[in-house]
């Protein structure tokens, strides 16, 4: 059996809960896969004369299984417009259209989709598949806005309504996709960690440093940070990541900006951070978001101060899970922090309870049903 993937992001990214799945499923339910990198499902920014201009050798870096053939597939930033997105159907997709339905002439393919499109929900509608799912790791709509935010909607319900399984990383998701209707059986599938990366456990940190490594975009609490610095300004606040939109001008001089790095260097980091930080604003955005963050530390031991986001808001009843906010008590909170001590046996059921491949296994065991 084989699968066709419509994947939310390109495969040569860095490792996230898509190239997991994927991986997890190969060594489980399919021989094959196709990975169709995402096309862009929004109207035209200025990004996209960068993106239209690469050539798809540019995309894969290292070595891609032999199991895994990527297609990353040219497409016009005009989804959203009516009549004017079958311009993509005929400049760019008439080859890909025909391939697909050859190949499935044998029966031996399922459909999963990462990211609702138009060509996924040509897919779903079109081909003879075995079973189609969808994998839904964020609110694609709340990404949007306008007509882009409209468009992302409509493909999301027409191909949820197609679906034979829906799994969602977060249970606000689930519910989202619940108000469709003729929607699939929804299926809660909470994000996790590669666990065989990180370095074998061990009690945090005391060099007084409190960081973040990730994307710092729209969703990042400046005003909540600059809270923090301020409160505490004989500690370190480190933020590690590429910063999509520029920081405050007026940022305490304890905050200390460096730049995106690899995992690898990532996780040294977080062994660096007597705090781990995940300081994101609570909004629609957010509100369906299940940080990989939150696995990362909690796996490596480091206490997590995080916002009542999305999945967050139900944690703070863990070991060393605390809730920050703007005008809290700070200094309390950072004594205690540095009071905690990790129990090595609950850091190890973590790591086993919450590793990629314990995830999917209960997706494994619905796609090989019969």
């Amino acid at each position: 059996m084989n699968l066709l993937y419509f994947a939310p992001v390109p495969y040569q990214s860095y490792w996230q809960r898509p190239h997991y799945m994927a991986q997890t499923l190969l060594g489980g339910v399919y021989d094959k896969l196709i990975w169709i990198d995402p096309t862009i499902t929004r109207l035209p920014q200025i990004s996209d004369l960068i993106y239209f201009s690469k050539k798809s050798c540019d995309l894969i870096e290292g070595e891609i299984p032999s199991q895994i053939e990527v297609k990353r597939l040219r497409s016009l930033p005009i989804e959203p417009l009516p009549l004017v997105n079958r311009l993509n159907d005929v400049l760019f997709w008439a080859n890909i259209k025909t391939e697909l339905k050859t190949q499935f002439a044998d029966g031996q393919w399922d459909i999963g989709v990462g990211r609702p499109s138009r060509l996924a929900a040509w897919a779903v509608n079109t081909l003879q598949a075995r079973r189609t799912f969808m994998d839904v790791m964020d609110d694609f709509p709340a990404f949007y806005r306008g007509l882009s935010k409209i468009s992302m909607r409509n493909s999301k319900r027409r191909i949820a309504a197609k679906c034979d399984y829906i799994f969602c990383s977060d249970s606000t998701l689930s519910s989202k996709i619940a108000q469709f209707e003729n929607a699939a059986d929804i299926l809660l599938v909470p994000n996790g960690y590669d666990m065989k990366r990180l370095p074998a456990i061990s009690q945090p940190a005391t060099n007084s440093v409190i960081g973040f490594v990730g994307t710092i975009a729209s969703w990042f609490d400046w005003e909540l940070v600059i809270d923090l610095a301020l409160s505490l300004p004989t500690l370190k606040v480190r933020l590690i990541g590429p910063c999509m939109e520029s920081p405050p001008s007026n940022l305490p001089p304890n905050i200390e900006l460096l730049p995106a790095c690899s995992v690898e260097q990532a996780i040294e980091h977080c062994q660096g951070f007597t705090v781990g930080l995940i300081p994101f604003k609570i909004n629609e955005l957010t509100d369906s978001v299940d940080p990989i963050k939150y696995y990362e530390l909690r796996a490596l031991g480091i206490p997590v101060w995080s916002t009542a986001f999305g999945s967050m808001k139900h944690r703070f009843g863990e070991p060393n899970v605390k809730q920050i906010k703007r005008g809290i008590n700070w200094r309390s909170l950072w004594k205690e922090a540095t009071l905690s001590k990790i129990e090595f046996e609950n850091i190890k059921s973590f790591r086993s309870d919450n590793d990629w491949s314990k995830r999917f296994q209960y997706m494994i065991n619905r796609l090989q049903e019969k």
